[in-house]
Order: structure tokens, then sequence, then C-alpha cells
């Protein structure tokens, strides 16, 4: 699959009811170090306009130290200074269920013991192929074990899944008012390109087809927190997120410095509930 597709598939998630967390309970304190462990949508790439092919790490909506962001480290670090410096960003662009293999092992290596772990993966374990829907159980069972890893090796880490970001409806019309050229760009013949090539025109069979396996891969992501009792999944509220333009990045497939904030205030709620 393309990495065009794999990162669109981010930005194509869909409204839809809350899925059933981990564990419900909410730390009891603010960690003094943290990690996050993903793929791209982790790294803020994109999200500079100056240099928009790269990495822009500092404005992680997770670790970032950008204050336009105010990520969940920052976040926490006004609270609780101990975690200054203790924060590492582990995640890869392109990253699948391997590359998360080894991002829990450095993980578990740390010094400084995370007591959060942010976990954002699953987009680039797609493949839009048209047979997804037979590959959810298998995805579902490698997560597991990574998070089940994860759990035997931080112990007393508060696991943290994130879903999607974006509904499907907000980022279509997002795309739509960026005009043609844009359309074009998202344009193709394969199940997850959203516009027909030439007309731009939205393609409702494609549409479905995104739903239908962005839902699948977000139950089985669910189901895979469930099974950890350490881990807790933020119940879709990254897939609730509403996309307006100006929180797209670079070729408009991932979060702007804007839309990382966004993402940062969500997922804040989801694990403190503030």
């Amino acid at each position: 699959m393309s990495a065009r597709i794999a990162v669109a598939l981010s930005a194509a998630a869909l409204a839809a009811a809350a899925l059933t967390t981990g564990g419900d309970a909410r730390p009891s304190s603010y960690p003094s170090a943290m990690a996050v462990l993903g793929h791209s949508g982790a790294t803020g790439f994109a999200s500079n306009p100056a240099h928009p092919g790269r990495d822009a790490r500092g404005n992680s909506w997770a670790t970032g130290t950008n204050p336009a962001v105010k990520s969940i480290y920052l976040r926490i670090l006004a609270r609780n200074p101990a975690i200054r410096g203790h924060n590492p960003n582990f995640a890869q662009d392109g990253a699948t269920l391997r590359e998360l293999a080894g991002q829990v092992r450095h993980t578990i290596a740390l010094r400084s013991k995370p007591q959060l772990v942010l976990v954002q993966i699953g987009d680039n374990d797609i493949r839009c192929d048209g047979q997804d829907a037979s590959r959810y159980s298998e995805f579902r069972e490698g997560l597991t074990t990574q998070l089940e890893t994860l759990a035997k090796g931080l112990p007393k880490a508060q696991i943290f899944v994130v879903s999607q970001w974006g509904t499907l409806s907000s980022y279509i019309r997002a795309i739509q008012s960026l005009g043609l050229g844009v359309r074009l760009e998202h344009a193709g013949k394969g199940p997850c390109s959203l516009f027909a090539p030439g007309s731009g025109a939205l393609v409702p069979e494609h549409v479905a087809y995104v739903q239908r396996t962005l839902n699948g891969y977000a139950a089985a992501t669910a189901a895979a927190c469930r099974a950890v009792p350490t881990c807790k999944y933020d119940g879709g509220a990254a897939r609730r997120m509403t996309v307006a333009a100006a929180d797209l990045g670079w070729r408009h497939q991932h979060l702007s410095i804007q839309g990382h904030a966004k993402l940062a205030a969500i997922e804040w709620a989801a694990i403190y509930g503030k």
C-alpha cells in the first residue's frame, strides 16, 4: 500500500459511537516519565511549513515542546516538573506492527521507566487491496501481543491507545473546500481513493469501503486494548474530531500545528477527563 493511502486513511476516520475502552481507571497522578510509540501521526511529520516533507517532533500532539500545540507532555510538565526531558518519541514514519515491536523493546529498556505510554498505530497495516476485512483478527492478535509485552515490561505504566483522527465527513468537506486540484491529488481507482480521477467527484463506493475498513481496525484496536488490564483505549475520541482545512499539513494527509493542538486537547480529556 502506498504511503499516501496509508496516511490518508488516518485522516479518513469517521464519526462513530465510542467503542468500549480497555481499563476505565484514569491515572491517579501525573507521570514523571512518558513515551509515545507508533507511526507518523505522532512524529509531527509535514506540520512545519518551512520543512513540509520532514518530521517535526516538537509539534507532536503527544510529546512535542511547541507551546502552540500544548502537547500531552507540556500539559503534564505544567503539573509535574519532574517529567522535564523524560518524553522520548519512538514513533516512526510508515510504522506497522512490525516496527512497533522494536519500539516496545526500546521503551522497556529506558532507564527512566515511563509511567504513561501513548500508542498510535494501525494506519500503515491497512493495505487497501479489497481484502482488509480478512486481516482484522490478525491485526488484533498482533497488537494484543505488543501491548502485553509492553505491560509485562512496564507493569507500573498506564498504556493509552489512541484512535485514528478525524471524522470521514469533515475530512471530505475539508478536502473539497480546497478545490479541484487538491481533490485530484487524492484521486485514484483503488478502493481507498475517495475521489475519481479526472473529475474529482466523490466515489461513494470507496467512501463506504474506507468506513468499513476503519471501523474494522478500530474494533480490533479496542479489543486488543481490552485484553490488557493496564491499557486504556480513547473510546474513539480522536475519530470524532472534526477536521477543518487549517488542521491539515502539507499535502493534506497529516495534521498541521493547529491539528496537533486539537488532537492534544482531545486526548488530554480522554486520558485525564479534564
